[in-house]
């Protein structure tokens, strides 16, 4: 009898229902969504410290980005790296076509050598005419003064060896019927050493600037952390764990970041657009059809991603030191 009431009891009172994890799934998207929005609400809520902060986190980004566009334009100003490699090798005068012959097939069997292109002193005595404006005067030359060259183009990969180039000008020059060789290395060297310093310097700001961004962010999740500190200890007080309260403020610091990583983003495009029409009229003096290359889709995305990592990284920092201190007593 006594057992028939406890099952009564028992059948009558609060049983225990494991969920499927379909529904835990869903209720776990559910409160991302939710926590997303009043994350975005709340931040409107506030637009002038919203602004703010998205303003210095574009500032700090698109700092290191403008010299990378800088650098990367220069770069491609200077013109084709591969082509400035040229080696002009010039033939003996007297020597004869036998030798001629047998010198470019040595040419392309140097080791780093990608094309050998002949021309002779007839071709290079027209050339001469057509470009320097000096036609007329050769009339009076009994003979050609120009003599036959060779342009050596060597093999380029990612970047230019300086090293195997000047091996392949003293190979060239060891040759018979070779009376000269010549090649612009200094202003090369001169790229490169710029070039290189420049990475570096667009890589020490990024570093220094990252670091500020995950500082502002991190002051930013600590006042709003102080600002809803009963607001914490209830949801404790209740049952709420610490990723469940972290998660704010983690899509706070987040869309922080993606905010101000938007903002740089459009920084860098109307800055593009304003030097476009200065730089097209310089250029052009120059005849050239070089345009200024912007971030591109690859860069956008790069940049979006950055602010989206620091924003997060930053928050992460500011909840994982402030929340511990937040306890219920």
């Amino acid at each position: 009898m006594a057992a028939t009431e406890s099952n009564r009891d028992a059948q009558r009172g609060a049983s225990g229902q494991k969920l499927s994890f379909a529904h835990r799934w869903r209720g776990y998207k559910a409160h991302h969504r939710d926590t997303l929005k009043s994350s975005f609400s709340k931040m409107l809520s506030e637009p002038l410290q919203t602004m703010l902060t998205t303003m210095v986190i574009a500032i700090a980004l698109a700092l290191p980005a403008t010299l990378y566009l800088v650098i990367d334009n220069v770069q491609k100003l200077g013109g084709d790296i591969e082509s400035s490699t040229q080696i002009t090798v010039f033939v003996r005068k007297a020597a004869k076509p036998e030798a001629i012959t047998g010198l470019e097939g040595k040419l392309k069997t140097i080791t780093g050598v990608g094309a050998v292109e002949y021309i002779s002193a007839q071709q290079a005595l027209l050339e001469f005419k057509a470009l320097s404006g000096f036609g007329s005067a050769l009339r009076y030359l009994e003979d050609n003064p120009l003599p036959a060259v060779f342009l050596v183009q060597p093999l380029v990969k990612d970047s230019v060896d300086l090293a195997q180039t000047n091996k392949i000008i003293e190979a060239i020059a060891a040759l018979p019927a070779v009376d000269d060789v010549q090649i612009d290395m200094a202003w090369l060297e001169r790229l490169h050493s710029l070039i290189e310093m420049g990475h570096k310097i667009a890589l020490a700001l990024g570093v220094l600037l990252g670091i500020g961004v995950l500082l502002v962010i991190g002051n930013t999740i600590r006042l709003a952390i102080e600002s809803r500190r009963d607001e914490i200890i209830v949801v404790k007080l209740v049952g709420g764990t610490n990723p469940y309260v972290r998660r704010p403020f983690l899509y706070t610091g987040l869309l922080l970041g993606l905010f101000g990583a938007l903002i740089a983003a459009i920084m860098l495009f109307s800055g593009l657009q304003w030097m476009s029409g200065s730089m097209a009229n310089l250029v052009s003096l120059y005849q050239s059809q070089y345009r200024l290359e912007g971030l591109g889709i690859a860069g956008f995305c790069t940049l979006m991603l950055l602010g989206g990592v620091f924003g997060l990284g930053g928050a992460w920092i500011a909840v994982s030191r402030h929340l511990r201190d937040i306890e219920p007593r």
